[in-house]
């Protein structure tokens, strides 16, 4: 057993293989361990930031109703916290080595910047990428902080060149569709936004097509369970951009269902 940088126990221990005796402790072989590093780089639908305070995350030791904490901390949530959790729990043998470059209000732009950073400083080698990025892009014209905001061709100009330099250094990349716009205007602009931001999950698609990456599309079943589920209880979104956990599990099972159709920690393994 041993301790992983973000504090998750992990075991060498092979399914069905006997590595204990009565009295001794397990001793796996230095060939059973094995570490599949896996990255994920996007905006704050992968950051997913929340407050944390030990004390409200332990059962036996609640606070009282309507009294006062401290946020003592922020860690990193959502999606991607849970579809951690989940290649731990289906791979208890496997060390996951995960590293969350998500960014809150990265564009493009930016997110090309911290994966130039991410090469240089740490020289990461990759087993699986998740890169996903264009809702900041077109957000920022909308908001109307133009400097801010980035085009269609700069967009594919960036996501094409991270895509490109992350399959240097990466045995599969998957790249990620964005996610739509939720009620964060008036009905009119949100359906020009989310026009917008489609042509630039089409750009991400033939990015990830040319260059022999998955594409993980999560707006089609994004927007149809938008469609049916409404009211407090099927919100998708928590302002309209960021997710609720609810929208968070419907990207969770799009990932889970790609990485599970095509096999992909599998052939990792081998």
């Amino acid at each position: 057993m041993s301790t992983e940088p973000d504090g998750h126990a992990s075991t060498s221990v092979t399914p069905g293989t006997s590595r204990r005796t009565f009295d001794a402790a397990p001793a796996p072989r230095e060939e059973d361990t094995r570490t599949l590093t896996v990255g994920f780089f996007g905006t704050s639908i992968m950051e997913h930031l929340e407050a944390v305070n030990a004390q409200m995350t332990t059962q036996a030791n609640l606070p009282e109703v309507g009294s006062k904490i401290t946020v003592e901390s922020w860690a990193q949530r959502g999606w991607v916290h849970r579809l951690t959790l989940s290649l731990r729990a289906a791979w208890p043998h496997i060390a996951f080595d995960v590293h969350n470059h998500g960014e809150g209000g990265a564009t493009s732009r930016d997110i090309a910047g911290i994966v130039e950073v991410d090469r240089v400083a740490t020289g990461t080698e990759y087993d699986l990428v998740f890169v996903g990025c264009g809702i900041n892009d077109v957000w920022r014209r909308f908001q109307g902080r133009t400097s801010e905001a980035v085009d269609l061709e700069e967009y594919t100009r960036h996501l094409t060149g991270m895509v490109d330099q992350l399959s240097g250094y990466t045995r599969r990349v998957v790249v990620v569709s964005e996610t739509p716009f939720g009620p964060i205007e008036d009905p009119v602009t949100v359906t020009s936004m989310n026009a917008e931001l489609t042509r630039y999950n089409a750009a991400a698609a033939q990015a990830a097509a040319a260059h022999g990456a998955r594409y993980l599309d999560v707006w089609t079943p994004f927007t149809v369970a938008a469609r049916h589920l409404t009211g407090d209880r099927g919100a998708l979104w928590s302002d309209g951009v960021h997710l609720t956990e609810l929208g968070d599990t419907v990207v969770l099972q799009q990932a889970e269902q790609l990485l599970a159709e095509h096999r992909i920690v599998e052939k990792l393994l081998e």
